[in-house]
């Protein structure tokens, strides 16, 4: 009856962790990137990866129109920060300039051509 149990949550657990917070991730991929404007054809590459390291999804994109920079779009299915609010479904964006190995801060000033947006 134990191992049924145990077996029951690890399952449950797999699952959540898994499929499901992945449908989380794409689902609020695909707001932010139209919140962007962004056309979903003009993906090069999309790959979405279990972040073990901060929790959630992480999906690395490279845009056609923008194949200079690696766009890791990092979500999270709840947060919370020191000093801010408890938050859900949180989607983030950082943004690296590959040919210069360096991670792209405000202001962005034409060094990217999808900003992230403000929240």
């Amino acid at each position: 009856m134990v191992l049924l149990v145990l077996g029951i949550i690890i399952l449950g657990i797999a699952i959540y962790q898994y499929p499901l917070q992945k449908a989380f991730a794409q689902k609020a991929f695909e707001t932010y990137i139209d919140k962007q404007g962004i056309d979903p054809d003009n993906i090069a590459i999309k790959k979405p990866v279990k972040d073990w390291k901060q929790g959630g999804y992480l999906i690395v994109v490279t845009f056609n129109d923008d194949i200079n920079n690696k766009y890791y779009y990092h979500y999270e299915v709840w947060t919370h920060k020191k000093g801010e609010p408890l938050r859900f479904n949180r989607m983030t964006l950082t943004i690296i300039d590959e040919k210069n190995s360096v991670v792209l801060e405000y202001p962005y000033d034409g060094k990217c051509k999808y900003p992230p947006i403000k929240e």
